[in-house]
């Protein structure tokens, strides 16, 4: 993703970002992390004031606020286009504050719930209303009422439009149906 910009960023991986502590001057944090472990190591990186850009799924914004709470203050979305992400990794390196450029998953009405974020996604995957019921299991009438209240956030009344504004946020391929 990013080698297309080798003037401006230097890629090094490893197995766990505290290793790389010192020796870069942003740490692209994978919230995943947070799912597999308990948020130790994004907490110490913290503590060792490193420079820490959160990377994180839109469909998982429980784990963006749990690196929040830990003290995450940059974070970027993974459906950020690779130019974002540099621009990301530039800002965190000077020390500028920044939450995410230009790609917020949020409407005029307010963030998106996470769940309100999964049944966008699974409507952009073309599922019906009692396939996106099933899999998430809840009734028929609470999926309505997300859908309602997504739609709304969105100022979409349809779901061709709320199938329209699901892609173009990058939402249609993020989750897989159970």
């Amino acid at each position: 993703m990013l080698q297309d910009y080798p003037d401006r960023v230097a890629v090094s991986a490893a197995p766990f970002a505290s290793s790389l502590e010192g020796e870069v001057d942003v740490i692209v944090y994978d919230t995943f992390g947070l799912f597999l472990r308990d948020g130790a190591e994004l907490a110490e990186l913290y503590e060792a004031n490193a420079k820490v850009l959160v990377f994180s799924r839109d469909l998982r914004p429980d784990l963006r606020a749990q690196a929040f709470k830990i003290g995450a203050r940059a974070w970027i979305s993974m459906s950020a286009h690779a130019a974002e992400l540099v621009q990301s990794i530039e800002l965190t390196a000077a020390g500028k504050l920044i939450r995410e450029p230009q790609r917020e998953l949020q409407g005029t009405a307010g963030e998106l719930t996470a769940r309100e974020i999964e049944v966008l996604g699974l409507i952009a995957q073309g599922l019906s209303n009692q396939d996106i019921a099933e899999n998430l299991a809840m009734s028929g009438n609470t999926l309505k009422s997300h859908i309602r209240r997504a739609y709304k956030k969105i100022e979409v009344t349809t779901r061709s439009q709320a199938v329209s504004w699901a892609i173009a946020h990058g939402l249609n391929s993020r989750i897989a149906p159970r």
